[in-house]
């Protein structure tokens, strides 16, 4: 049996979308859950480990910049209240306690929202699959692909260590520097050791650079707005139903199993809602 597909839908600059990238890499490696926070989780909305057996996940990163505009928002609305503001970094970082990672701050850095674009297009690229992002360096291009496991497994790891960067280690995501050292750590070795050759760090900033990942990335950032996203965390169904927030991670996983809607993606794109 086919597994279903959920997509997730994530950009760095969001606080809640890392809580739902360290529980899908979790869940994908269900050996890495600490021990002492195992026991705390089960029944947790926004904490539970995922069982992603019967359902393939999908990272779509995007930006939520068009995404705010296009919906009619502010930009970072949550920010828009002082004491919403407060509540959102003391909440996640209650969850990131949960989850056995403590020290994510509990207010406001002085580089958040980060400059995210690049890594965005890094992450975009890395999705597409080795074969993909090897043919940007080779005169025969060929189309993104499926991941296996291993693959997801690295996008994965990936994805969280840009967030552990941004938010635990107080560095700029922004630097070229700093994410190509990431994706040294992170892809290029753990690939490597796999028998999966892909370029080092400093490369792979430069090919996500290039207009092919530009175009590549600014096109999954409409496709967000096309399936009626206004936020992030989302998640995406394949039959276009649409859940929003890190707190509907399992229930977005298990909709496949349960629902039988049209879909809002679907809705979104007709007239007034």
């Amino acid at each position: 049996m086919v597994p279903a597909t959920v997509s997730f839908w994530f950009e760095y600059a969001s606080p809640y979308s890392m809580i739902t990238a360290l529980r899908l890499l979790y869940g994908l490696s269900p050996q890495r859950v600490p021990l002492t926070a195992a026991g705390l989780l089960r029944g947790s909305p926004s904490c539970e480990i995922p069982d992603l057996s019967k359902t393939k996940v999908v990272f779509r990163p995007f930006s939520l910049g068009p995404v705010f505009k296009a919906a009619g928002q502010v930009s970072l609305p949550n920010m828009s209240v002082p004491i919403k503001g407060k509540y959102l970094f003391h909440d996640v970082a209650r969850s990131m306690d949960m989850l056995g990672q403590p020290g994510s701050p509990q207010q406001r850095q002085e580089n958040w929202p980060p400059n995210s674009t690049i890594a965005g297009r890094m992450t975009w690229m890395l999705v597409q699959g080795t074969e993909y992002v090897n043919s940007l360096s080779a005169e025969n291009r060929v189309p993104g692909g499926v991941l296996d496991l291993a693959e997801t497994k690295v996008v994965a790891e990936f994805v969280w260590r840009v967030y552990e960067a941004q938010f635990f280690a107080i560095k700029d995501i922004g630097s070229t520097e700093v994410l190509a050292n990431l994706w040294d750590l992170y892809v290029y070795q753990p690939s490597k050791a796999e028998g999966r050759e892909l370029p080092e760090g400093l490369v792979a900033v430069e090919l996500a650079q290039g207009d092919a990942v530009r175009a590549g990335f600014r096109n999954s950032t409409q496709a967000a707005i096309d399936s009626g996203l206004f936020g992030a965390p989302s998640f995406t169904t394949e039959d276009g139903d649409m859940y929003w927030g890190n707190d509907r991670l399992l229930d977005a996983l298990a909709h496949h199993a349960t629902q039988g809607t049209s879909g809002f993606c679907a809705k979104a794109k007709g007239a007034n809602l």
